[in-house]
């Protein structure tokens, strides 16, 4: 494996056709944007061997949550799927609740962790993936960035992994909501890169991240 592939980890944030697409149940505008980089990224990624850790949100028709948001992404529906951008071949999915987690033997490929809140730490084998994976630099991107972004970004901070937000490659719902929460996140220690700067040759890029 390479250095670029021993160092880091992408989280795809909630790059699910409810948020993404216009015409999905809680679209984000101007999210199709940042498709582009999207691509890019995750092309990047299954190029050099770095595993992609996608959330996807998977509510059930009577989430409480719908007392605030419009129901988006029920689980088994078309608009809780990935977009294609980010959608890689035989994702390996990790429930919130049920069934169970293995830690596979070589982290390659996408992994997508279920969840019914803005943050990856609702699934319940999330503190055990992170274990599994070890020590690594985050590079996190997708939507929405004062929701779940900001939560998946902060939570990987508190497990005390260093996290690289990929500012061309994330949308929020308000100019103002997604001001305050990057400069949330970077007062927290997260630092500010854009997709050409992830996506550079591999030996370049692994001697950033050392």
């Amino acid at each position: 494996m390479s250095g670029a592939s021993e160092s880091l980890v992408f989280f795809d944030v909630d790059t699910q056709v409810d948020f993404m697409r216009p015409g999905g149940k809680l679209y984000v505008p101007g999210a199709e944007q940042i498709e582009p980089n999207l691509r890019r990224l995750i092309t990047w990624a299954r190029e050099n061997d770095v595993p992609v850790i996608s959330t996807a949100d998977a509510h059930s028709p009577e989430d409480p949550e719908f007392a605030k948001w419009p129901p988006h992404c029920i689980a088994g529906t078309s608009g809780q799927r990935r977009i294609p951008e980010t959608q890689v071949p035989s994702p390996a999915v990790i429930p919130a609740r049920g069934g169970e987690f293995r830690p596979p033997a070589r982290w390659a490929g996408q992994y997508i962790v279920e969840k019914t809140t803005y943050s990856p730490e609702d699934n319940s084998y999330f503190d055990e993936l992170l274990r599994a994976l070890g020590p690594r630099r985050a590079v996190v991107f997708g939507v929405v960035t004062e929701y779940c972004v900001h939560a998946t970004a902060l939570a990987l901070q508190r497990h005390g992994f260093g996290v690289d937000l990929v500012t061309d490659a994330i949308k929020s719902l308000s100019e103002e909501g997604g001001t305050k929460a990057i400069e949330e996140m970077t007062a927290a220690g997260v630092r500010l890169v854009t997709t050409a700067e992830v996506c550079q040759p591999v030996a370049t890029a692994s001697s950033r991240v050392r």
